[in-house]
């Protein structure tokens, strides 16, 4: 399966290089994305929020209720679950909370649990957090066990040395996944650059993927979602 991101900051659909809110460009208003799918029936969409990951807001954003979207960026509590869920957002994808508030992250999976998904944005094998602005020193392989103790099934890993830059993954790259893929459903995002390198993956490792600069460069087609 692949999954269309969108990025968005006030008001605009956006991507960043390598995960810098000053070094971003700006695709269009989300709001022209949303109608779009929408009109092709394409109902599975990744959202992320930068304002409330970099100014701690709590956007607004109703989603056509036929789309079914995860949603991403800010989400540290139950309450802003709640509200998200008014919304119309289905999933919700939880990053920060988990090394920031393990309390409140198990409570959120006590009420939550099967609309959850865990994001680990990684550099060098480390886990990223605040936008990717905190090395948390934290291992890959160690935060896996503990989730996997959890027993969280659903895992966004995002390498953010590739994000936003098209480079291609190449399969060493990711090796680390694999023996685990029978563990948990992998989500892989970052640097993806067109439909053959994404085919060449699924094909040896059954993963999903998340893209967004590819279809705004037009290197992965519309069809392909």
């Amino acid at each position: 399966m692949i999954i269309s991101s969108i990025d968005i900051y006030k008001n605009k659909v956006v991507r960043l290089y390598k995960g810098k809110i000053d070094n971003c460009t700006f695709y269009g208003y989300y709001n022209e994305y949303i109608d779009f799918y929408y009109f092709i029936k394409i109902k599975k969409i990744h959202i992320v929020l930068l304002d409330n990951i970099f100014f701690k807001k709590k956007n607004k954003i109703k989603i056509n209720k036929i789309i079914k979207p995860q949603i991403g960026g800010g989400i540290y509590s139950c309450e802003i679950i709640k509200f998200y869920l008014k919304q119309n957002f289905v999933k919700f994808v939880l990053g920060s909370i988990l090394f920031k508030n393990k309390i409140e992250f198990k409570k959120i999976l006590s009420f939550y649990n099967k609309k959850i998904l865990i994001s680990l944005d990684c550099l060098n094998n480390f886990v990223i957090i605040n936008g990717w602005t905190k090395n948390t020193n934290i291992s890959f392989e160690k935060i896996f066990l503990y989730l996997f103790d959890l027993n969280i099934k659903n895992i966004i890993f995002t390498n953010i040395a590739k994000d936003g830059t098209l480079s291609g993954i190449k399969i060493e790259e990711i090796f680390f996944l694999i023996n685990k893929k029978n563990l948990c459903n992998f989500i892989i995002s970052g640097g993806i650059s067109n439909i053959n390198n994404i085919i060449k993956i699924y094909n040896l490792y059954n993963f999903n993927f998340i893209i967004g600069l590819s279809l705004y460069k037009f290197t992965i087609k519309i069809k392909n979602l």
